[in-house]
């Protein structure tokens, strides 16, 4: 009969102690979970060499206070994912050529009156074959939190906090920097160069090589007019047609008479021309329907003046 009440009596225990200890676990904080950081989302960078090396100076020259290596994602080990995520090395084995991922500094402090300060300096070095530099970019960041005085300043949510802030500002500014001064070192993901598109265009101005040439008689056409009026101007008219105001020698008249008939036509050819110029067989540019139905007068054709010099005292004939 009696060791029915114990086992009673253990279980009553039970009953009371257990629910208060799964009480008190319940009161303290559970551990956060902080996810790691990567950045294959933000693009890849192809360089045109053949190895990529990750050098950490932060390793051997450790900033007095540093307290990054508290944070969930160090500043030092976030940079190597960056470099890892986004640095290809695209180029042949003939290019030769290595790439320098350097990280400088990178380190997290918890400044006086609870503050913390974060800074981040990396370069990339581009060496030939010889090891020697022929091309860099740099980039840096810093970062202030102010985080509340109340609560752990240096709690794994803070230090994280301040490490993806910089983060953030170190991709963009690195990114830039790289296209900016080792744009002659960029390839696409199959090794061809970014840079080596060279853009057409045609000159203003220049002559289209597919229009159709002039006609040898369509070149011709204005100097035929030029020496058709020109010869009209120089005819000399016919007997009994003579201006008033020219006075001929009997001389002169005779040779220049005798040199004209052999290009001057005949007086009724030429009359006939002079009575044909003025009419136009084709409506006019301006009243195409004719508003003016008086018929023009006929042109009157007589020398240049001052193309015959004779004598002023002689009488024509």
């Amino acid at each position: 009969m009696m060791p029915f009440p114990r086992m009673r009596l253990s279980h009553l225990v039970a009953a009371f102690v257990l629910p208060a200890a799964l009480a008190g676990c319940a009161d303290q904080p559970q551990p956060t979970r902080f996810a790691p950081l990567s950045y294959e989302y933000l693009g890849q960078i192809h360089l045109n060499v053949a190895t990529l090396d990750v050098v950490d100076n932060s390793v051997a020259n450790p900033e007095p206070g540093d307290i990054g290596y508290k944070s969930p994602s160090p500043p030092d080990h976030t940079l190597r994912q960056m470099a890892a995520d986004r640095l290809i090395a695209t180029g042949n084995a003939a290019a030769a050529s290595t790439a320098h991922f350097v990280i400088d500094r990178a380190f997290i402090l918890h400044q006086p009156g609870g503050t913390l300060d974060g800074q981040m300096d990396i370069h990339l070095d581009i060496l030939n074959p010889e090891g020697r530099r022929v091309a860099t970019a740099s980039a840096q960041a810093t970062q202030t939190l102010h985080p509340d005085p109340s609560q752990d300043v240096e709690s794994p949510a803070n230090l994280y906090e301040i490490t993806k802030d910089m983060m953030q500002t170190i991709n963009v500014e690195f990114e830039y920097q790289i296209r900016h001064s080792l744009n002659k070192w960029l390839v696409d993901a199959g090794g061809t160069p970014m840079n080596n598109a060279i853009q057409t265009q045609p000159l203003t101005g220049a002559p289209d090589a597919t229009a159709p040439a002039p006609s040898a008689a369509a070149a011709s056409t204005p100097a035929a007019d030029t020496m058709s009026d020109t010869k009209r101007l120089t005819e000399l008219p016919s007997a009994g047609t003579t201006p008033a105001n020219v006075s001929v020698d009997s001389a002169s008249t005779d040779t220049a008479s005798s040199a004209a008939q052999s290009s001057t036509p005949a007086p009724a050819q030429a009359q006939a021309q002079a009575q044909a110029a003025p009419q136009e067989s084709e409506p006019s540019a301006i009243f195409p329907a004719g508003t003016d139905d008086t018929p023009a007068p006929a042109k009157t054709l007589s020398p240049k003046a001052g193309f015959l010099t004779l004598p002023a005292n002689k009488k024509t004939r």
